[in-house]
C-alpha cells in the first residue's frame, strides 16, 4: 500500500492528485487509525454511490483528466516523455488492482482492533489498459473536459461546458439538402485535417440554418463545439490560444450575427477570420449564422449620408462576408415544401394522421404564427403529437 500510495504522489502525467479515491487511499497508506478506517469508508461510499469498481472509476478518472504530457508527447514522440507516461499508467493500474480485502488486512495489521473486518467492500473489476491506450484516446477525444464534453460556452474567459447539448441529427432535419451537403463536406474536410473554411450560413428564419450547426457535432466523434455570443467576439484570439493546444477540431459558433455601425466586434471578426498577423489555428474554424443580408445595421442617418459614406457601408458588409469561405443561403420554404417537411417529421414519428387533415392544419398553424417554415412546421407537429398522445381532439 504504502508502495502505490508513493507512486501517486509522484503523478505527472495525470492532474488527479485532488481526486478523492486518490487522497483517502494515500490517507489509508499514511494515516492514523482513525484516518485509515474513514479514507476506506469514503473509498467504498464513493464506488458504492457511483456504482462502478474501482477499476472502472480509475480509467474514467484517467481518460478525464488533464493530461498535458501525453498531448506534448503526441507532438514530440519523445522517448522519455513516453516513460514516464508509463510509469503513471502502471501505477494508476496497481491502485485499479487493489481490492478491498487487501486494503482490510493491511488495515487489520496495523490496527489493535477488529473494526476492519466488519467493513464494507467494494467491486475490483478489470484495468486491462496500457500507455498505449490512454496516449490514443487523447488523440481521438483530447484530455480533460474536451474528452468529457462535447459542446462549450466561452463567457468572461472561460470555457463552459454544457452538460446535455442538443442531440439533432442531420436525418432529423427536413429538406435543403443542397446546402447541407456543403456544410458537412467542408465540415469532413475540417475534422480530417483538410484545407476547409470559415462558413457563414445566411436565410430566413426557422429555416434550421442554427441546428445545422449542432447537428455537425453529432456526425463527427472528433468535432467538439464552442458557442461564442457576439459579445465575446473580442476575445477570440485569446480562445484560439485556448483550442490550439488541443488535438481536436473546434467549430466556434457565433447565432444571429449583426453589428451595429459602431462596434468594435466587427474589426475584431474580419481579423480573426482573416487579416491579423495572428494565425488561426488549423484546428478551428468560424460557423456563423445570421437572417440579415447587410451584416451592419443601417442607421437613418447612415440611410441619408452621401454616396462615399453608403459605398464604404457596402464594402464594410463585403469586407467581412468575403472572410467566410462559405456562403450557404436558406430561403423560407414553398407552401408545398412546407407541407412536405411537415408530412416527413410526421412520418418519423410514427403518427397516424389523415393526410388531408394534417395538411390542412398545418396551414392554419402556420398562417396564425406569420409565416412558413422548418421550425414552425416541427413545433407544429410536436402539438399534435403532444394533443394525440394526451386523448385530445387534434383541432
Amino acid at each position: 500500500m504504502k508502495l502505490i500510495a508513493d507512486g501517486l504522489k509522484s503523478l505527472v502525467t495525470f492532474d488527479v492528485k485532488n481526486d478523492e479515491i486518490i487522497k483517502n487511499f494515500i490517507k489509508v497508506a499514511e494515516g492514523s487509525e482513525t484516518e485509515t478506517l474513514t479514507a476506506y469508508s469514503n473509498i467504498c461510499r464513493i464506488l458504492l454511490c457511483k456504482n462502478v469498481s474501482l477499476a472502472q472509476y480509475v480509467h474514467d478518472m484517467m481518460i478525464f483528466s488533464e493530461s498535458p504530457l501525453i498531448q506534448s508527447y503526441i507532438k514530440s514522440g519523445n522517448e522519455i516523455q513516453k516513460k514516464a507516461i508509463e510509469f503513471d499508467v502502471e501505477t494508476l493500474k496497481s491502485l485499479a488492482g487493489t481490492t478491498a480485502a487487501q486494503i482490510k488486512k493491511y488495515l487489520s495489521d496495523r490496527l489493535t482492533c477488529d473494526i476492519p473486518k466488519k467493513l464494507p467492500e467494494f467491486e475490483v473489476g478489470e484495468f486491462a489498459y496500457d500507455a498505449d491506450y490512454f496516449i490514443e484516446q487523447v488523440k481521438q477525444n483530447g484530455s480533460g473536459m474536451f474528452a468529457k464534453y462535447k459542446a462549450f460556452t466561452y463567457q468572461s474567459g472561460q470555457l463552459k461546458p454544457v452538460a446535455s447539448p442538443d442531440t439533432i441529427r442531420l436525418s432529423d432535419l427536413k429538406k435543403y439538402e443542397v446546402q447541407r451537403k456543403q456544410i458537412l463536406d467542408n465540415t469532413l474536410c475540417f475534422v480530417n485535417g483538410q484545407p476547409a473554411n470559415n462558413v457563414l450560413l445566411y436565410g430566413d428564419r426557422g429555416t434550421g440554418k442554427s441546428s445545422t450547426i449542432k447537428a455537425m457535432l453529432n456526425e463527427f466523434d472528433g468535432l467538439r463545439i464552442v458557442q461564442l455570443d457576439k459579445s465575446e467576439i473580442p476575445s477570440l484570439f485569446e480562445l484560439y490560444d485556448i483550442l490550439g493546444k488541443s488535438p481536436l477540431s473546434f467549430i466556434i459558433f457565433i447565432d444571429d450575427l449583426v453589428f451595429n455601425e459602431d462596434d468594435d466586434s466587427f474589426g475584431f471578426l474580419k481579423q480573426a477570420l482573416d487579416g491579423s498577423l495572428a494565425v488561426r489555428p488549423r484546428n478551428v474554424a468560424i460557423y456563423a449564422t445570421t437572417n440579415r443580408r447587410h451584416l451592419i445595421k443601417e442607421t437613418n442617418a447612415s440611410r441619408d449620408a452621401d454616396a462615399v459614406h453608403r459605398s464604404d457601408a457596402v464594402d464594410d458588409n463585403m469586407s467581412l462576408a468575403d472572410r467566410f469561405g462559405l456562403f450557404v443561403t436558406f430561403t423560407a420554404p414553398t407552401k408545398e415544401t412546407y407541407l412536405e417537411i411537415v408530412s416527413q417529421i410526421v412520418k418519423d414519428k410514427g403518427l397516424e394522421i389523415d393526410e388531408e387533415q394534417l395538411r390542412q392544419g398545418a396551414e392554419r398553424f402556420s398562417l396564425k404564427r406569420g409565416g412558413r417554415s422548418p421550425r414552425i412546421a416541427r413545433q407544429y407537429v410536436e402539438m399534435l403529437e403532444g394533443r394525440l398522445n394526451s386523448g385530445l381532439d387534434l383541432f
